[in-house]
């Protein structure tokens, strides 16, 4: 059949429409074959990838149930060291409850641990002091900690912790923060019953007691005769007989002073101190105490004031006793202060009306790392023991226990070689149970 010239012109344009609609299907199918393959590809990379995976998960797995099972251990054995401590042992959170207790603890107390697990520390087992007194939840040591202080120790000052069944028993502690991210979260407080230690204290007291009451017989004799002497009453002697004989005389009162110290503190610490109370002018009595150190103070040409508060009122309370106190506070201030220094005594109320005792000085000041055991008997401290050899460490130990027998507190600031200031707190009105008890 003749085709006319316009339909072989279609037909032309027809097929280089089925030409380039065949060459675009090659393309697609090219383009779809390549995607197939990287689709295989994409398949093949996730299978090795899952392979991976899975053996990883299996190796990290593996590893979490090993460093667990280690954990584990680690707490097991730490646990197990807790538990055998011989020393009470109790760890507060923040709020001072209770998270974990020793089988000391246990033992010591009463209490079994799911008894008291996330209660009150304080609540649960209360504190007293040697007076039979509760300690308030202020005082107590281990709130000192949780509120920021680093590290509380009471070795030296012990008090009493009650049992479930309301007896006590006497102890010492240490407590320290626990300290997380620069804040602390808690607290661990260690403890000991120190029945027998006191057994033992009292029974060295006891001793010391007895041997100073029989020595002061002898020292009396050699004290008399030697004054005797002094004086001429059983003839004359020549001076370098004199000399010798003042030697004797300032050895002898020396080693009488030490006896009497000593019979102080077995009396206070056995109970037997004969005690008088009755309505002191304190003014009156430091003012007096003042006066008999006198020439010491002229000696040394200090600085010495003088601060009394017109309001002071009379308090009942044994005056040869807080004698003592003034006396060693202020005899302590003058002997180690240099030639020429200041030292000061105060006396005044608070806002609770407690009446406040201070003595400040400028002189040696305590080293930092002794004024911890400044209140323990016999103590002396580095830095004064070339400078005054006839000490004997009981003064601040006897003032100490006379003031907190009264109720009151005794405790200083000092810094080495710049001075020190001490202050004495005693409560004007007291319970009976805080009245003074020697």
């Amino acid at each position: 059949m003749k085709l006319n010239k316009k339909t072989k012109k279609q037909f032309v344009i027809t097929a280089q429409k089925l030409a380039v609609i065949a060459r675009e299907k090659e393309s697609i199918r090219r383009k779809l074959a390549i995607t197939a393959k990287e689709k295989e590809a994409t398949r093949l990379k996730l299978v090795v990838t899952a392979r991976e995976l899975k053996r990883l998960h299996n190796t990290l797995e593996k590893k979490v149930l090993q460093r667990t099972k280690d954990l584990e251990q680690i707490r097991s054995k730490s646990e197990a060291i807790l538990a055998s401590i011989g020393d009470g042992l109790v760890v507060v959170d923040k709020e001072g409850k209770i998270s974990y207790i020793n089988k000391s603890f246990e033992e010591m107390l009463g209490w079994k641990s799911a008894e008291i697990i996330g209660k009150s520390m304080v609540q649960v087992v209360p504190r007293e002091d040697v007076n039979g007194v509760g300690v308030s939840f202020k005082e107590r040591i281990l709130t000192q900690v949780l509120a920021g202080q680093k590290f509380v120790a009471d070795l030296t000052n012990p008090f009493y912790y009650i049992r479930k069944d309301k007896s006590r028993f006497p102890a010492s502690s240490i407590v320290a923060p626990v300290i997380l991210n620069k804040k602390i979260v808690g607290a661990v407080e260690v403890f000991r019953d120190i029945t027998k230690e006191k057994e033992i204290d009292k029974a060295k007291t006891e001793f010391v007691s007895l041997a100073s009451h029989q020595l002061r017989t002898p020292l009396s004799t050699v004290n008399w005769y030697s004054e005797m002497l002094l004086t001429g009453d059983v003839g004359e002697v020549t001076p370098d007989q004199k000399k010798y004989l003042q030697e004797i005389y300032n050895g002898n009162r020396r080693m009488v002073d030490l006896v009497n110290t000593l019979l102080d503190v077995s009396r206070i610490e056995l109970g037997t101190f004969v005690v008088e109370s009755k309505p002191t002018d304190m003014v009156k009595l430091a003012q007096n105490v003042i006066a008999e150190q006198k020439q010491q103070i002229e000696e040394k040409n200090l600085n010495f004031s003088v601060s009394f508060e017109n309001n002071i009122p009379s308090v009942k309370i044994d005056p040869k006793l807080f004698r003592m106190v003034i006396q060693n506070l202020l005899s302590n201030s003058i002997k180690y202060t240099p030639i020429g220094g200041a030292v000061s005594i105060s006396l005044s109320l608070d806002n609770e009306k407690n009446l406040i005792l201070k003595v400040t000085d400028n002189g040696y000041g305590i080293p930092k790392n002794q004024q911890s055991r400044i209140f323990t008997k016999l103590f002396r401290a580095d830095n004064v023991i070339g400078k005054d050899t006839e000490g004997t460490g009981l003064g601040l130990y006897i003032a100490k226990s006379i003031v907190e027998q009264a109720g009151g507190k005794l405790w200083f600031e000092s810094v080495e070689n710049k001075g020190t200031i001490f202050y004495a707190t005693l409560p004007l009105r007291r319970s009976k149970k805080q009245q003074i008890v020697l």
